[in-house]
């Protein structure tokens, strides 16, 4: 006897298993893509939202950076307007006082630097011909009523080769100490005054004489009367 055995049902049973197994990871998927796709549009929001703020925070910066600059240029600008001030009020008018060294000088004396170490105080370096002119200048110096009190520092000879004495007179350089009369008002205890708008000594330099050569009725560097 033939048994008929019918396996079609079985064949559908298991497509329809595959099918809805293929669904499922379709909509696993779908729902994967959808997720993500929030999540990033979440994140591309959040970044500008971010990117914002940081743009007004910069403006907020450069704003407060500019009115501290204002305000720092403006009180510089005071500050150097008062220091100008005082400098105008409290300089020296140092003519009267170079013309009054310079004519004390002999005829063959020149400056060579003058540099003030203080308020009244300056330090001079004169080149003289004569061995004798650096003493004798000092007196000079003292009889002047713009000169308290001149002292003398100490003297340099000039260094000459054989051949440059034979045709060159030997010059002296002198060093003086010197005080001066400063009638300027100091300013008072109570007074402000910046530390730095007071410049440090300059230094002032004269150009050196040529040296003319000895005449041919001299010996030995010293003139024959």
């Amino acid at each position: 006897m033939l048994v008929d055995i019918n396996l079609l049902p079985e064949k559908i049973k298991e497509r329809a298993t595959f099918l809805w197994i293929a669904i499922a990871i379709l909509l696993v998927a779908l729902i994967s893509w959808v997720v993500l796709f929030m999540m990033a549009a979440k994140n591309d929001e959040e970044a500008q939202r971010l990117q914002q703020s940081t743009y007004e925070i910069q403006k907020q910066q450069e704003s407060i950076t500019s009115q501290l600059r204002l305000s720092a240029f403006g009180q510089e600008k005071e500050q150097l307007a008062a220091t100008v001030d005082f400098l105008k009020a409290y300089q020296y008018k140092t003519h009267p006082l170079i013309e009054d060294l310079s004519r004390a000088l002999p005829d063959r004396g020149f400056f060579q630097e003058l540099t003030f170490t203080a308020p009244n105080e300056v330090t001079l370096k004169v080149q003289f011909d004569d061995l004798m002119e650096p003493a004798l200048y000092l007196t000079r110096m003292k009889a002047s009523s713009l000169i308290i009190d001149a002292t003398f520092e100490g003297i340099e000879t000039e260094k000459l080769d054989v051949e440059e004495r034979e045709n060159i007179l030997p010059r002296y350089f002198a060093t003086y100490f010197i005080q001066f009369v400063d009638d300027r008002a100091l300013p008072g205890e109570d007074a402000e005054v910046d530390s730095d708008a007071i410049e440090e000594p300059q230094e002032e330099s004269f150009p050196a004489e040529e040296q003319p050569p000895v005449d041919a009725d001299t010996e030995g560097g010293d003139p024959v009367e």
